[in-house]
């Protein structure tokens, strides 16, 4: 009789102890479950919150990284702290395509200056995207690519990265040159083996001028500095 009532002691007790362990393994899984899911939450806030600072640092790069662009390729007397700049979208046109933009730097109401972005075809890959400066009377102060896709070492060279063949257009009108390369008739010199691009970029300028002359800002919405 004592025995049983031992082993009915002794069997109590490892029931306690295997609710007891198997409460802690719940307990363990739970806390773990919850301290999973909270890691989860606060990872995917964290990433979130990085994504929406970097979108804006992001954005704000490409703001103040076009302003800069801008201004370097702005005439000299057209650029200082009372210099006011005006974005405007450029509709389709025959001569540079779609989706360009004109900046018109002013200084007390009086235009100082230029900056256009123009497209061609007439390169080995589509587009060639160049940015110009221009005076107020509407010729070329300094000339850039703007996006290219053209063949590395060969039609990259009239990147200003790699040289000043772009400086061919400083100071030219509409009528002061013959706008092609020399190869066919014009004035302008050409890369050996990148004759395609080097016309290209001719060409392209002397389009960008052409529309530049017929452009009405009255006519044009305004765009933001990006």
């Amino acid at each position: 009789m004592a025995n049983k009532k031992l082993e009915k002691i002794f069997l109590s007790d490892t029931d306690s102890k295997e609710k007891t362990v198997r409460f802690s393994k719940t307990k363990r899984s739970l806390l773990s479950a919850l301290s999973l899911t909270l890691t989860g939450v606060i990872c995917v806030s964290g990433i979130l919150a990085v994504d929406k600072s970097t979108a804006t640092i992001i954005a704000q790069n490409q703001s103040n990284s076009i302003e800069g662009k801008v201004k370097s390729l702005l005439p000299n007397d057209a650029v200082n702290n009372k210099t006011k700049i005006v974005c405007y979208s450029l509709k389709e046109s025959k001569y540079i395509g779609r989706n360009n933009k004109l900046y018109v730097a002013a200084l007390d109401n009086h235009i100082k200056g230029y900056v256009m972005t123009y497209k061609t075809n007439l390169g080995y890959s589509d587009p060639l995207v160049l940015i110009a400066g221009f005076t107020e009377d509407k010729k070329v102060y300094k000339a850039d690519i703007f996006f290219s896709q053209e063949t590395p070492g060969l039609g990259d060279k009239v990147d200003r990265a790699h040289g000043n063949y772009l400086d061919q257009f400083n100071n030219l009108g509409l009528e002061d040159t013959k706008w092609d390369v020399k190869k066919y008739g014009g004035d302008f010199d050409y890369f050996t083996g990148a004759t395609v691009t080097s016309r290209a970029t001719v060409l392209a300028t002397y389009n960008a001028l052409k529309e530049l002359e017929k452009i009405d800002t009255v006519k044009l919405n305004k765009c933001r500095m990006n």
